[in-house]
């Protein structure tokens, strides 16, 4: 008897977690889409689960979008890597601009979306702090021999120019194609860090 029940536990466990992922792949899928704020119905029926399912699996709609910010840094974050500070300027403007224009463009869907709701979601900004702590110690090491000699001013040049926020303006209001902006962001980059030489 008690082995009968094995496979049933397991069949149910398994549907547990297919279903709790579907709810998260659904929230981070309407984000995506332009839905800044997914309703757990909206949610539930993109996943193909009943409401109820949803409140099983997490606490509240908040809950949903911490694993979707989770789930959304899985699947891009990874191409942000370091950039060895011993190499030539220019290959590590290069390297930031080229990684950075990936992520943004990856991640630009859901990014337009949370500027909408970062006032109401404590999850949405704490996934933005965190994102921007994160790019900031890339450029930080990056550009510490840079840095060395002019400290915080740099920095914060630096992460102005490289930022989401400058990225979707080269994008979005100047209207130029990646290759452009890449062209754009790689001159203002090399521009700050030459004032330094």
């Amino acid at each position: 008897m008690a082995t009968s029940t094995v496979p049933t536990q397991d069949g149910r466990v398994l549907r547990g977690e297919r279903n709790r992922q579907a709810v998260v792949e659904a929230m981070l899928g309407l984000i995506e889409e332009g839905d800044p704020q997914p309703t757990a119905k909206r949610v539930a029926e993109r996943a193909g689960v009943a409401l109820r399912s949803v409140f099983h699996h997490f606490d509240d709609v908040e809950s949903v979008l911490a694993a979707a910010a989770r789930l959304q840094a899985q699947r891009h974050w990874h191409v942000v890597q370091p950039v060895s500070p011993e190499l030539p300027v220019g290959v590590r403007v290069a390297q930031v601009v080229a990684q950075r224009s990936t992520l943004f463009e990856r991640v630009a869907p859901a990014r337009r979306a949370a500027l909408l709701v970062e006032h109401d979601s404590p999850v949405i900004r704490a996934w933005l702090e965190e994102a921007h702590a994160r790019l900031r110690r890339q450029l930080a090491a990056t550009f510490a021999p840079e840095l060395a000699r002019e400290g915080r001013d740099l920095l914060a040049a630096l992460e102005v120019s490289a930022s989401w926020t400058a990225w979707e303006s080269l994008r979005r209001r100047q209207g130029l194609s990646v290759s452009a902006a890449r062209r754009v962001l790689a001159r203002m980059l090399t521009a700050l860090l030459e004032e330094q030489t």
